[in-house]
């Protein structure tokens, strides 16, 4: 026997009704709800195991090998600050990067106390009396490592000026020349030009 068509109607609409019922609940408190275990990839990484590297940006700093000043691009995190890829240099050679056969001159305990840009475009690194602790060859090239990490910092940079406790302080140039400074006078910025002869470009030449 047919079901009338407003009985058809009357029945859609019970099924209607029964169905939104059973999709939303009128509780107060939230209900928990099973969420099978192929909805989310098996391969999903965690929040901390995502590649933060969009928020990173690469600064290149100094070290020796084969007696040959040459390039390390580190990865720092962004924004940068002047003091950034000094205190990554100051660190050292990486494990796998000593094992390749990089060296640093700067002595450990090493320390950046204050960086700032001078209103001659130059830039002022004050560092701690550990760093003037060292004479001779190393100091020669840790200076070197310095000027060339530091000149990096900044476009158009002037060179850079070195202080301990304030005080201007003039390092060697590549050859071992101290520049001679009048009293009164501040000694003059030391940049990459003046250790040409320990850089890579040399050796290119």
């Amino acid at each position: 026997m047919k079901m009338p068509i407003p009985c058809r109607a009357l029945a859609v609409l019970i099924a209607l009704a029964a169905v939104t019922n059973c999709g939303l609940g009128t509780d107060a408190e939230p209900t928990a709800l099973f969420v099978p275990k192929d909805v989310f990839p098996p391969d999903a990484k965690e929040k901390n195991e995502f590649d933060l590297s969009v928020n990173t940006t690469f600064h290149p700093v100094y070290f020796f090998k084969d007696d040959v000043l040459v390039e390390v691009r580190r990865q720092l995190p962004a924004p940068v600050f002047l003091d950034d890829p000094l205190t990554n240099l100051l660190s050292g050679p990486t494990e796998s990067e000593a094992e390749a056969g990089f060296s640093s001159a700067i002595p450990a305990g090493t320390a950046v106390v204050d960086v700032g840009l001078l209103s001659d475009d130059t830039i002022s690194i004050h560092l701690n009396q550990t760093f003037f602790e060292i004479e001779g060859e190393q100091r020669i090239r840790a200076s070197a490592q310095l000027v060339f990490t530091a000149s990096a910092l900044i476009s158009d940079s002037q060179g850079i000026k070195f202080f301990l406790d304030g005080e201007p302080v003039q390092l060697p140039d590549g050859e071992g020349v101290i520049e001679e400074v009048l009293e009164g006078q501040s000694p003059s910025a030391l940049t990459i030009d003046d250790y040409l002869t320990l850089a890579e470009v040399a050796e290119k030449d």
